[in-house]
């Protein structure tokens, strides 16, 4: 019977013993595009296609019914599972740089959303 009682208190005390155990590793997963902010201010209208990639590296996204548009998208969950994401697109027009829109959302930046800025050729 004591035995039996040692048992059940033992049992009952081991959900306790979870916040004495490391926590678990958890690893950063990446997609896309990152695209640094020196790399982007490179970037300029009046480029040509070869000198965009050049620069920034090969899009993404390259949509076939949108030849005219490139997508730069990069996607991180950190281990604290904050999610970083950013957009970089790129309009073309012969063959030549018009406008480049940015978007990012950081999460320690901004809580309500994303940030917008968007550069047009003069």
């Amino acid at each position: 019977m004591q035995k039996t009682l040692i048992c059940i208190l033992c049992l009952m005390a081991l959900p306790g013993c979870e916040s004495l155990l490391p926590e678990p590793h958890k690893i950063e997963i990446q997609q896309g595009n990152r695209i640094k902010q020196e790399d982007l201010d490179k970037v300029k209208p009046g480029m040509t296609r070869k000198q965009a990639i050049y620069v920034l590296g090969t899009p993404l996204l390259q949509d076939a019914f949108h030849s005219n548009r490139w997508d730069y998208v990069y996607y991180l969950r950190d281990s604290d599972d904050k999610v970083h994401r950013s957009r970089v697109t790129l309009y073309f027009d012969n063959d030549i740089l018009k406008r480049i829109d940015t978007q990012a959302y950081v999460p320690e930046a901004n809580q309500t959303g994303s940030d917008s800025q968007t550069s047009e050729a003069p």
